[in-house]
């Protein structure tokens, strides 16, 4: 469970960098226009943004531009994603503890020149900071497979305390799978654009997760 909310923060602190990365690359790349009425839907799919397969596990991040295009939102998936230690019973996730760890070179929306760009220094900054880490803690029963959270994320050099939800959706003896969505602002991260300042990609995101945890 511990590891669930881990990978939620993870995944929510890689999101902010990409949905910043997202709105600028977007930007000078108008390649992906709304299709004209009428026009093949086909044209339109250039970039199409990754999607999990049903069933799968999967970390991502959705972006919307301060000016909404059709294309909207942006999905940034996060596959490289990693339970580095996790200490919880699968019976009773309360008082369980985890730290996930999210490559964030692996992102991938769907745009080869955006993903260049949300991992550059005006992002993400991967060559400085490849990976984002997350430690989960403070583990409380909110409703019956519903649990809250405490959720430390360090990224791009910056640590933040973030409250998050999850509910648990599977249990078995040795873990449980665990389906998030929590929404942030990029702000908290330093990510993007200052706030006040001028920056294609709007402040909130969200981000998505399911994962299989195991104990131990």
């Amino acid at each position: 469970m511990k590891h669930l909310a881990t990978s939620l923060a993870l995944a929510l602190v890689a999101i902010v960098t990409v949905a910043a990365g997202c709105g600028k690359d977007d930007k000078p790349a108008a390649k992906d226009p709304a299709p004209a009425a009428g026009a093949p839907a086909a044209g339109a799919a250039a970039d199409p943004a990754p999607t999990p397969d049903d069933g799968a596990d999967y970390v991502r991040v959705l972006a919307t531009h301060v000016v909404p295009k059709p294309t909207d939102p942006v999905t940034i998936a996060i596959p490289g994603f990693r339970v580095v230690s996790a200490d919880f019973d699968p019976a009773n996730l309360e008082g369980g503890t985890a730290t996930l760890a999210l490559d964030l070179a692996s992102l991938d929306s769907g745009s080869a020149k955006r993903d260049k760009h949300l991992r550059s220094d005006d992002y993400l900054d991967v060559g400085a900071f490849a990976t984002a880490t997350i430690t989960i803690g403070n583990v409380k029963r909110a409703a019956d497979r519903a649990y809250t959270a405490d959720a430390t994320v360090d990224i791009h050099g910056v640590q933040q305390t973030l409250p998050v939800r999850f509910d648990v959706i599977e249990t078995s003896a040795d873990g449980v799978r665990i389906q998030a969505e929590h929404r942030f602002s990029r702000h908290v991260f330093a990510i993007g654009a200052a706030e006040g300042q001028e920056d294609s990609v709007a402040p909130d995101l969200t981000i998505q997760l399911r994962l299989t945890l195991k104990k131990g």
